[in-house]
């Protein structure tokens, strides 16, 4: 057999471009990564910011229409978590029990579990001392779960009814059970 010696950046640049061929850079460059990345590096670097962040700034136009699209995020979230939920009150195949159990453990379970949690974390020193950041690590425990759940189950279209009545009662339940856990947190804080 005839062997030959391969150098360490030949390996190196065939297992890159081996790695390479299996990503997919459509996956990696999609508007939210590449907006974050830009969002950083202008945070970042101080003469960029300048150019562009404050009263003064001679491109302040594009903080202000940045501005104006992050106010608009929260109402289409709703108004999309809306329409998942009107989808699913017409047809649905979450059975009554599911249901029951998902907000038992969303509502109940969860909620105790953070306490011993953070409890535990505290009583080591791991989470500081500070009464009000324990309140929001416990609060974490609580509420329910994100509207980008909906969003996401719409985009794929896969589970969009069953998700939306899920979400529907975690909403309805969580209005109770959030301010009887927050008003025992605050309890046990103080």
């Amino acid at each position: 057999m005839d062997e030959t010696k391969v150098s360490i950046p030949t390996i190196i640049e065939k297992k890159v471009k081996s790695l390479v061929e299996y990503i997919d850079l459509s996956v990696l460059f999609r508007p939210p990564t590449v907006a974050t990345v830009i969002g950083i590096i202008i945070a970042s670097i101080s003469p960029i910011q300048n150019f562009m962040v404050g009263s003064g700034a001679p491109l302040r136009f594009v903080e202000s229409s940045v501005v104006l699209l992050g106010e608009a995020a929260i109402p289409s979230m709703t108004i999309i978590m809306g329409a998942n939920l009107l989808k699913g009150f017409k047809r649905s195949g979450v059975g009554i029990w599911l249901l029951f159990g998902i907000i038992v453990v969303r509502f109940v379970i969860l909620p105790i579990i953070g306490v011993a949690v953070i409890t535990v974390a505290k009583n080591l020193g791991m989470v500081g001392t500070d009464p009000l950041y324990h309140f929001v690590l416990l609060l974490q425990y609580a509420v329910p779960p994100a509207m980008a759940i909906g969003t996401i189950t719409q985009l794929f279209e896969i589970g969009e009814t069953e998700c939306s009545v899920i979400m529907f009662w975690n909403y309805a339940v969580a209005a109770v059970a959030l301010t009887f856990w927050s008003t025992y947190f605050m309890y046990i804080l103080s």
